[in-house]
C-alpha cells in the first residue's frame, strides 16, 4: 500500500516539473538508478534528481531505506520550501513503521502547501491508519471541499471516523460553493446520501442555488428513486398556491396553477395524437380550474399521456381520489387514474374506476394503494385502454379535479 502511494505521489510530482539540462540528458532507459546516479553526479544541486533517484530507491524490492532516505534529506535541504521531499519522507518513514518521522515530515509538507489536494489526501490516509480521528477528519473535509475527483471516496472514509450519532453533515465544507460542489459531485456519482446531506446545507446558505441546479437535484434525485428528497427540494421552491398538506402526496391536485410545469413532481403532459390536454379556467369542482380532456380519435386509442411523479413513504397505505366529470365521451373503456412503479416494465400497484358517458355532475373516482417497501417513488396515470369490443370514433369532453392521494 505505501510503495503504491509513493509511485501515486511520485508520478503526481512529475507531471508538473520542469525538466533541468540534467533531468533532460537523463531520458530514463536502461538502469533507471544508475542513470540517475550519474545525474545526479552531474548536478549535485538539483532538488528535482534526488526525489526521483531518491524514489527509485524507496520503491525497488528489495527497498534501499537508507539511500531513499539520504536524497529525499537532500532535496529538503536543497528546497526547503518544497513540500513533496517532505511527503515522500513520510510515506518511507511510515513504510519503516516510524511514526514519530512519519508524522514530523507529514505535518511539515501540510504546513509548507495546505491547500495540495494530494499532500491532505495522504495526510488523511496516514492520520486515519493512525487512528487520528480529528486530525484525519481535518483533511478528509478539506478534500470533500475542492476535489471532484475524490470526494466520494472522502466522505465514505471520512464516515468510518464519526461517532455513533455524529451528523455526517459535520464532514461537509461550510462555504456555499464548497457545499454545491460537493452536492453536483454526489448526483454525478449518484450518491443520494451525500447529495442529500450536503443540499440540507447548501440551502441556509446565500446565495440561492440557480434554477437550473435546482432542477438538476430534483430530476436526479427522482430517477434514483429518492422521493423523501426530492419532494423536500421540490417544495423548498416551487408552490401551487395553496398551503402544503403533509398528507397529501399528489402535487397541483387542484391544478391551480397558471401552467403545468412538465417537471419534477408536477403533471407532465405527453402529446398524443386525438387527445387534447388543457387547463380549464371555466369548470372547476372546487376553486377556479380543472383539467380537460378533449377526445378526437379512434377506439383504439391506447392513452396515459398526462403523468406525475408522486414522492410516497416506503409500506404505507394510502387513498388515491379525484373527481370527475364527462360530457358525451361515449365508450366501453372510459378515464381511469392509475399508480404504477416506474420501470421499464411498470408494476401497476391500483386503478381507480372508469368515467365515461355524460355524468352532468362530477363523481368521485377513488381506490386504496399500497406502496411496496422498497418504494419512494410512483407515478401516477391518467388512463385509457383501448376498447375491448368494436365501437364507433371517441369524442366528447372528460374533466378531473382535485385529486389527492393521502
Amino acid at each position: 500500500m505505501v510503495v503504491l502511494a509513493l509511485t501515486l505521489v511520485i508520478a503526481g510530482w512529475l507531471a508538473v516539473q520542469l525538466a533541468s539540462p540534467a533531468i533532460a540528458w537523463y531520458d530514463g532507459r536502461g538502469d533507471k538508478i544508475a542513470g540517475l546516479e550519474r545525474a545526479v553526479a552531474w548536478d549535485p544541486k538539483n532538488a528535482d534528481l534526488h526525489i526521483r533517484l531518491g524514489h527509485e530507491y524507496a520503491t525497488r524490492v528489495p527497498a534501499d531505506v537508507a539511500r531513499a532516505r539520504a536524497h529525499y534529506a537532500e532535496a529538503v535541504r536543497l528546497r526547503p520550501t518544497d513540500a513533496y521531499p517532505r511527503l515522500l519522507q513520510a510515506l518511507l518513514a511510515e513504510k519503516q513503521g516510524d511514526r514519530a518521522a512519519a508524522r514530523a515530515a507529514i505535518d511539515g509538507a501540510v504546513q509548507l502547501d495546505p491547500h495540495n489536494v494530494s499532500i491532505r489526501w495522504e495526510a488523511a490516509l496516514l492520520a486515519l491508519g493512525w487512528g487520528e480521528r480529528v486530525a484525519g477528519l481535518d483533511h478528509f473535509k478539506y478534500v470533500l471541499g475542492v476535489d471532484p475527483a475524490q470526494r466520494d471516496a472522502a466522505f465514505q472514509l471520512a464516515r468510518t471516523l464519526l461517532r455513533p450519532g455524529e451528523d455526517p453533515a459535520s464532514l461537509l465544507p461550510t462555504d456555499a460553493d464548497g457545499l454545491t460542489n460537493v452536492m453536483l459531485a454526489a448526483l454525478r456519482q449518484k450518491d443520494m446520501t451525500l447529495a442529500g446531506i450536503a443540499w440540507r446545507q447548501r440551502i441556509q446558505l446565500e446565495p440561492a442555488l440557480p434554477e437550473e441546479t435546482l432542477k438538476h437535484y430534483v430530476g436526479v434525485t427522482l430517477d434514483q428513486g429518492a422521493g423523501a428528497l426530492a419532494r423536500a427540494a421540490w417544495l423548498s421552491f416551487v408552490s401551487d398556491g395553496r398551503p402544503t398538506s403533509e398528507s397529501n402526496v399528489v402535487w397541483n391536485g387542484g391544478f391551480e396553477t397558471e401552467r403545468l410545469l412538465g417537471w419534477g413532481l408536477d403533471w407532465r403532459v405527453e402529446k398524443t395524437w386525438g387527445v387534447e390536454v388543457a387547463l380549464d379556467r371555466f369548470v372547476a369542482a372546487a376553486g377556479s380550474r380543472s383539467l380537460r380532456l378533449t377526445f378526437n380519435s379512434f377506439p383504439t386509442l391506447d392513452f396515459d399521456g398526462v403523468t406525475q411523479l408522486v414522492a410516497v413513504e416506503p409500506g404505507r397505505s394510502y387513498r388515491l381520489r379525484a373527481l370527475a366529470k364527462a360530457t358525451e365521451f361515449i365508450t366501453h373503456s372510459g378515464i381511469k387514474l392509475q399508480v404504477v412503479v416506474p420501470g421499464t416494465l411498470e408494476q401497476s400497484l391500483a386503478e381507480t374506476q372508469t368515467v365515461s358517458g355524460t355524468t352532468g355532475d362530477w363523481v368521485r373516482l377513488e381506490t386504496p394503494v399500497t406502496i411496496p417497501a422498497n418504494t419512494s417513488v410512483v407515478r401516477l396515470k391518467v388512463r385509457r385502454e383501448p376498447a375491448a369490443e368494436p365501437e364507433g370514433n371517441l369524442s366528447g369532453k372528460v374533466w378531473l379535479d382535485e385529486v389527492p392521494l393521502q
